[in-house]
């Protein structure tokens, strides 16, 4: 599986956190696929030979105050056929006092990897 990264969409701010957040749920994705031995692997090198592909977005993240609102959607298609196999989508409300972003959005790529790893 290649992983794209996850990219800003209409509520959410193209930056530094964003891109933050975008490569910790990658992170939390691969961390978790490699863990529990799914048949979506992650190729070291020659990703052109991989059959899905996964595109994320980062709809909404908003920061207001001691929370945030964070949602995510993506899908993962099959890169010969151009077929959508999977979609997902996800939003959680952070309270920033108590919680880092970066910690929500790794989880959130390990939930992302246990519905693929569920489904495969």
């Amino acid at each position: 599986m290649v992983l794209g990264s996850f990219k800003p969409g209409p509520g959410a701010a193209a930056g530094d956190e964003t891109d933050q957040l975008s490569l910790m749920m990658i992170k939390g994705i691969k961390d978790t696929l490699f863990k529990d031995n799914t048949h979506f692997t992650i190729p070291a090198d020659d990703q052109k030979d991989s059959d899905f592909y996964l595109e994320g977005y980062i709809e909404n993240y908003d920061r207001r105050g001691h929370f945030a609102h964070l949602s995510v959607d993506g899908e993962i298609w099959l890169r010969e056929t151009g077929e959508k196999i999977f979609l997902f989508q996800t939003s959680n409300k952070i309270n920033l006092k108590t919680q880092d972003p970066t910690a929500v959005a790794y989880r959130i790529g390990v939930a992302i990897a246990h519905f693929i790893g569920s489904r495969s």
